[in-house]
């Protein structure tokens, strides 16, 4: 069980689900259709920002990519079977997503540093590309070797989320900026652009673990 954790801890860079969200708003008729990505409905893009605006490109093929590397499944074998599967087929998908992600953190570096309207959008995706990822990290099954063993399906489940923080934290610095960003311009400029990084800052918020209320009692 120790090999099983580790791989899972050190493979990190940085289950449930995140809680329901809003259906999201109808774009009024001259808007057009939402833009998506991986599937994901975003708000209507800025005037003059598209999918292939010269410093958006390379980042927006990069999330996309980044969004559909689909989570490796555990074995329904023996624990030693979980621990190789940790060590080789876990340990490698999330060294892949990691890269992933960092490449579309460097692709969307000088979106985030320029304008306000492709900032916004680059800090958005960003911050999906990595609260998914750590959605994705937090959602693995659980082995069903695990299933007569409480403590140790709780060892991976903590396992697991301890390997989410770190990107959940980034995730939250990503949204951050994007409603920082949005919220320094003109009145309605790029309002839904912030009240959806805020949204998904408060999920990504609600997914790390709170300090127990014992310790506010220490002392």
């Amino acid at each position: 069980m120790r090999r099983l954790l580790l791989a899972l801890l050190l493979t990190a860079c940085g289950g449930g689900r995140p809680p329901p969200t809003p259906p999201p708003q109808l774009t009024a008729p001259d808007e057009g259709p939402a833009p998506t990505i991986a599937g994901i409905e975003l708000p209507p893009l800025p005037e003059d920002v598209t999918p292939q605006s010269e410093d958006l490109a390379d980042g927006w093929e990069l999330a996309e990519r980044a969004l559909t590397m689909p989570a490796p499944r555990p074995p329904t074998g023996e624990a030693w079977e979980v621990e190789a599967w940790a060590e080789d087929e876990l340990a490698d998908w999330m060294r892949r997503r990691g890269e992933a992600v960092a490449d579309v953190q460097r692709a969307f570096e000088a979106a985030r540093h320029g304008d306000a309207e492709e900032s916004v959008v680059a800090s958005m995706l960003l911050g999906l590309a990595y609260a998914r990822f750590a959605l994705d990290v937090r959602g693995l099954d659980t082995p069903s070797v695990f299933s007569d063993d409480p403590a140790r399906a709780e060892e991976y489940r903590g396992a697991l989320a301890s390997a989410a923080r770190p990107l959940w934290l980034r995730a939250l610095d990503a949204f951050g900026s994007c409603a920082s960003v949005a919220g320094e311009q003109p009145a309605h400029h790029l309002g839904r652009w912030r009240e959806r990084c805020d949204r998904e800052a408060r999920e990504a918020s609600a997914m790390l673990p709170q300090p127990d209320d014992d310790d506010d009692d220490d002392g």
